[in-house]
């Protein structure tokens, strides 16, 4: 960017999103941007009970009267009231964006009813606001979706370092993050048990994990810096999924010098282009999988190298959809 850009964003998750708020700032920061949490914006999570129901919707409605009513650029996080702020976050005079992480939601949300869709299509050409994805994956939903909305690809930030930790004496993999019905559990259980006679050390950490054979599974919501250290000290990062757009903890394992290994879907291509060793043929079975462990490496030189290719492409990315938000 010739001059540096500022915008204010949402955050109506922010206990969710606390990293990834820091890895955002980090890298527009990194492409010549600023940005900061509009004061108005509000929490539409963690109320418990009718009450809490009722004031997270009345949150939602506040958040988006007032991103119609700001002056300048304004990015939603996360759309809390799905395809609906496709047309709700719109602004004739100035650029409004919103951030699709899961264009398909991997479990049930608000907002994504035919009748949203239909709704949403119907915006304004002249006030619709750019949808941003951050995998190819997510941009070709929502090109399908809402095919006359723009839709802008970015990559997921990261942190400006990398924290380099000492590795595990024996080989370690890790599967983190919250369980979800898009985990695979079979794959898992298949993979458990021939790591471990390998001479693996296997774990799963993450709130909502049912019992795995062949893994240590500590079901628990894990704090930020243990979460770092678990993640530095594995040797490899598992992503055992049915169905992904992209995944936060990926990134989060490369801020931390540790590898992912998964499905070559459209995020790990990207975010690991240089590793094709560690990336999984679609559909593939316990073997590919156990192969691809096999070539993790922890070289510190090499673990860095992708570090830093990554973060650059990623500010590249977000400096372009923010170059000009006249």
């Amino acid at each position: 960017m010739s001059s540096p850009t500022t915008l204010c964003y949402s955050d109506p998750i922010p206990t969710v999103l606390t990293h990834f708020r820091r890895e955002l700032a980090e890298t527009l920061a990194g492409g010549g941007a600023d940005a900061s949490c509009a004061r108005w914006s509000r929490p539409v999570e963690g109320l418990p009970g009718l009450g809490g129901t009722l004031r997270m919707g009345l949150n939602c409605l506040y958040n988006t009267t007032r991103a119609r009513l700001t002056r300048g650029p304004v990015l939603q996080l996360w759309p809390s009231l799905g395809l609906l702020e496709a047309r709700g976050w719109a602004s004739r005079r100035h650029p409004r964006w919103v951030l699709f992480h899961d264009p398909t939601p991997l479990r049930r949300q608000h907002g994504f009813s035919d009748r949203s869709r239909r709704w949403a299509r119907r915006a304004p050409a002249a006030s619709r606001p750019t949808l941003v994805v951050l995998s190819r994956s997510a941009l070709d939903v929502v090109r399908r979706e809402l095919p006359s909305h723009p839709a802008v690809l970015t990559m997921h930030p990261i942190l400006d370092d990398q924290r380099l930790t000492p590795k595990t004496s024996r080989p370690s993999v890790v599967v983190a993050g919250q369980y979800k019905p898009a985990r695979d559990l079979e794959l898992l259980a298949q993979l458990g048990p021939r790591l471990r006679d390998a001479g693996w050390t296997t774990t799963i950490v993450g709130r909502g994990w049912p019992p795995v054979p062949g893994w240590d599974v500590d079901d628990r919501f894990v704090p930020e810096g243990e979460l770092d250290d678990l993640l530095g000290s594995a040797w490899a990062l598992l992503l055992p999924y049915r169905e992904y757009f992209q995944s936060g903890v990926a990134v989060r394992a490369l801020e931390n010098g540790t590898l992912t290994v998964g499905e070559s879907t459209s995020f790990l291509d990207d975010l690991l282009p240089a590793q094709e060793r560690l990336r999984v043929p679609v559909g593939a079975g316990p073997d590919a999988w156990v192969e691809a462990l096999t070539s993790v490496t922890a070289d510190p030189a090499v673990v860095h190298a992708a570090f830093v290719d990554y973060r650059e492409r990623a500010r590249r990315s977000w400096s372009t959809v923010f170059a000009d938000p006249s």
